[in-house]
């Protein structure tokens, strides 16, 4: 269940079809085209009329837009604004009203703070900066605890430029009352080397603690921390994955992890039209079928890049066995239904647009974002069934197996299997080192080298170790073996 701020319940509304938001409206028809139209729930009717929108996307329908009030139940009219403003000049395909929908939520926050303190929001006479009101709460958040530095710095963040707007727009405030700020200049440090960028810095933020090092074993990749399965870890993990308490569609979405490496928002967008790819005439000499993903395809990639994912034959018959049975179709038709029902004034997918893997609700996994849904529903799918699935692998699994294993973790153990797979091919001479950095990069679809050489170091070190143990081991048992045959047991 989603969290929920009860406070703010009937002074924050969603509005589910925000339409023409950006029209602007008049007293008096003075302009060809306009609209006549009544103000709702006006008696008797009053009426204005609506200009035409000259902005250069024909459709600017918005969906789930926030619109806030006062305690008295009138329209806190500044921040409605600023709220369009957030919006105005963005993608309606790219979800702008997310963004709105938090600030929204944090700017009521404030709102309500400076109504239980009798603080006038827009009083920023004190002489003292502790004296007004941004100030005020800033301090209130820190002696709460309740928010980490980062959390606190976005909430001021969002007050502070709410505060620009309205300074500029609507009331005579001095912005550099509401927050002291200065330029500084930033040395910024990537993969792709070192820049120097200009920010400024406001007094009403929290140190955030330095990004914490890469624990050993393990590698950053897109954010996250990762470690490949060892070859043991992974033989258990595939045995569970074939139980029988696992159904085939479960065993394909891991599989599929764990033989291309594709992340889930790339495993769970796959659709039907996909397994046209699966034809003998595609084959490559590596034996696997190449599906193309990110923009226009359908299948959603991070950071929307073009990627080829390379799927092994057995592994894609497998997929087209599943798609054509009985119970796939079934959801399938669910889904149509489904989708007619709840969403009747959009155009139904036809069956080559439909995901390969739907849950038994014959709802999507992973809502990509060409989806026609997309823009419009409050919170689509993000690929929470792999946690599901996670939890049901650990059930099964042994005390061994590592405990802080995640669905991306097949990522780094499809980029170790393949490592291995290229080291007798480097080891004979047939490609360098190079080679093989470029065609774990390639697979990976790793835009920095660095990350790569993250990668291939972790790997070194993992055979590393392997051999290390092995030779431990025959060390030992040779050793067992030679007290065995002497019949000493420790008498």
């Amino acid at each position: 269940m989603s969290y929920k701020n009860f406070e703010q319940n009937g002074r924050l509304v969603i509005i589910d079809v925000a339409s023409d938001l950006f029209s602007d409206i008049s007293t008096s028809n003075t302009e060809k085209g306009a609209i006549k139209m009544a103000i709702a729930a006006s008696d008797p009717a009053v009426y204005l009329y609506k200009k035409k929108e000259f902005l250069p996307k024909a459709d600017r329908t918005l969906y789930n837009m926030p619109f806030l009030f006062f305690a008295d139940g009138l329209p806190w009219i500044e921040a409605n604004s600023y709220l369009t403003h957030l919006v105005q000049y963005k993608n309606p395909s790219q979800r702008p009203t997310d963004h709105a929908r938090k600030c929204a939520s944090r700017l009521l926050d404030y709102k309500i703070f400076c109504e239980r303190n009798n603080l006038d929001w827009l009083d920023f006479s004190g002489k003292r900066p502790s004296h007004r009101p941004s100030y005020k709460y800033f301090k209130r958040m820190i002696d709460a605890g309740e928010r980490g530095p980062a959390v606190i710095n976005q909430y001021t963040g969002v007050i502070y430029d709410f505060y620009k707007f309205v300074s500029k727009h609507w009331h005579d405030i001095d912005i550099d009352r509401v927050d002291t700020v200065r330029d500084i200049r930033i040395l910024v440090s990537s993969e792709r080397g070192s820049k120097i960028i200009n920010a400024v810095k406001r007094s009403q933020t929290k140190a955030t603690p330095p990004s914490s090092p890469v624990e050993m074993g393990f590698v950053r990749d897109g954010g996250e921390d990762l470690r490949p399965l060892t070859n043991s870890q992974l033989s258990e993990f595939t045995d569970i994955i074939k139980g029988k308490s696992w159904s085939i569609q479960e065993y394909l979405i891991m599989q599929l992890a764990l033989f291309t490496g594709a992340r889930k928002q790339s495993v769970l967008t796959l659709r039907m039209k996909h397994l046209k790819a699966f034809n003998e005439e595609s084959l490559n000499a590596d034996g696997t079928y190449t599906v193309h993903a990110g923009p226009g395809t359908g299948v959603d990639t991070k950071f929307n890049k073009k990627q080829q994912l390379y799927i092994p034959k057995q592994l894609a018959e497998d997929i087209l066995v599943f798609a054509m049975s009985r119970a796939a179709k079934t959801r399938r038709k669910k889904f149509v239904d489904k989708y007619k029902k709840e969403f009747p004034d959009l155009l139904v997918p036809n069956d080559e647009d439909i995901y390969i893997f739907l849950s038994d609700q014959a709802n999507c996994y992973y809502m990509s974002k060409d989806d026609s849904r997309y823009p419009i529903v409050k919170s689509p799918q993000t690929g929470q069934v792999t946690d599901t699935l996670k939890r049901k692998l650990f059930k099964l699994a042994s005390a061994d197996f590592p405990k802080d294993f995640t669905y991306h973790w097949l990522r780094a153990t499809y980029a170790y299997q393949y490592y291995q797979w290229l080291l007798p091919h480097v080891d004979s001479g047939e490609i360098t080192l190079t080679d093989q950095m470029s065609m774990v990069q390639r697979r990976l679809h790793h835009r920095s080298r660095e990350t790569t050489e993250h990668y291939l170091k972790l790997f070194n070190n993992v055979n590393e170790k392997m051999a290390a143990q092995e030779l431990f081991e025959q060390e030992l048992f040779g050793d067992l073996k030679l007290i065995m045959e002497a019949g000493d047991y420790g008498q």
